[in-house]
């Protein structure tokens, strides 16, 4: 952190220059029945942050070969915990960068439903992969998922969960096009929910809908990888029930977030990767009030990142002899905030500038 943060960046952690193992993380991923079709990515987390153990990503699913209109498709169904964690590309939140951010460094007062979700729910899908010619698929995918039940949740180490009322329908579309070494996609998501107001477990409810496009473009070769993704992600937020609770000041709201990533990769060990995040939308000065920190000023959620990461595969051509499967990345990332939460300085209403909140974070990750 550019400056340190009063109480801690956690709890039992230092204001600043903090050294911690993140997470370690179990994976399962393979068959469970090749016969069948019958699939699975599991993964379990420890975080050294919170020091507790959680269910992470998970996608069980079912695939199958056939045709459709003489051409080749890919069907199956898919039993998951997070929208988006079943997609093919790096655009959208359960794959999209960063793919390993600090869990310490505070984070901007709003972000979008859709990523929000991700663990705290369960659901069912089905999906296909169509491809109209050889070098041209469309993706197709409709989820339908549940709140976990709060007792689950806890069970599970991602307690409270989110108290959204009934089934929250998820559905993607994508086309991608491939020629020689390049790919290009272009596609669109959304997802609709009910949460109940803060603090409130029936009753009434609000109407959140995430109405998202998406596109990728990547050049791959043995020496060189080119990968350059956009995502933009429109929130309508209907307030029926939080505002005559007095918890909105507007009846309805609206917030936009734009990722913008480019990254490179030569000979398979040195990577850079450039992104710009902007998030912005209407004021509202009680959903996003004046508070120490995380807090603003002006009631609203505009913050605007750059992002850099250098990156070091040193075993991406072979591990050493004594484990040829190891596997790691050592990498440095620095964010810088020119706003956030609304303002460059006082930001909080409290002194604090945009630019205390920038991040220089550091570490090595390592699979086998």
């Amino acid at each position: 952190m550019h400056d340190k943060i009063p109480g801690g960046l956690r709890p039992s952690f230092k204001s600043n220059d903090v050294v911690v193992p993140q997470q370690t993380s179990l994976f399962y991923g393979g068959a469970l029945d090749a016969q069948l079709g019958l699939g699975a990515f599991i993964q379990a987390t420890y975080s050294g942050v919170s020091k507790s153990v959680h269910w992470d990503g998970m996608d069980i699913r079912f695939a199958h070969p056939a045709t459709l209109f003489g051409k080749p498709l890919f069907y199956g169904l898919t039993f998951n915990n997070a929208p988006t964690i079943t997609d093919l590309w790096n655009t959208i939140p359960a794959w999209g960068f960063p793919y390993i951010h600090s869990n310490v460094q505070p984070g901007p007062v709003a972000d979008d439903q859709i990523d929000a979700l991700g663990g705290e729910v369960y659901g069912i899908g089905a999906y296909g992969a169509l491809n109209i010619t050889p070098s041209d698929m469309l993706y197709t995918e409709a989820d339908l998922y549940k709140s976990l039940p709060n007792h689950l949740s806890y069970a599970l180490g991602v307690g409270p969960a989110p108290r959204v009322n009934g089934v929250i329908p998820y559905v993607r579309l994508a086309f991608q096009h491939t020629w020689a070494n390049n790919s290009f996609e272009v596609g669109s998501y959304a997802l609709f929910d009910r949460p109940y107001p803060s603090g409130r477990l029936n009753g009434p409810t609000d109407r959140i809908l995430d109405v998202a496009a998406d596109s990728q473009f990547q050049y791959i070769t043995a020496k060189q990888a080119l990968s350059i993704q956009a995502n933009f992600v429109h929130e309508t937020q209907d307030w029926r029930a939080s505002y005559p609770l007095g918890i909105t000041a507007n009846p309805s709201d609206t917030l936009d977030i734009l990722t913008f990533s480019v990254s490179e990769l030569l000979f398979q060990k040195y990577g850079v990767i450039e992104s710009f995040r902007t998030v912005y939308g209407n004021a509202d000065p009680l959903l996003y009030a004046p508070s120490p920190i995380g807090g603003s000023a002006n009631g609203k959620p505009d913050t605007n990142s750059w992002t850099t990461e250098l990156d070091y595969y040193p075993f991406n051509n072979g591990g050493p002899k004594w484990l040829p499967w190891l596997n790691a990345k050592l990498f440095v990332t620095d964010t810088v905030y020119p706003t956030f939460n609304g303002l460059a300085h006082n930001y909080d209403g409290f002194g604090r500038s945009a630019g205390a909140n920038d991040t220089l974070f550091a570490g090595m990750w390592v699979a086998f």
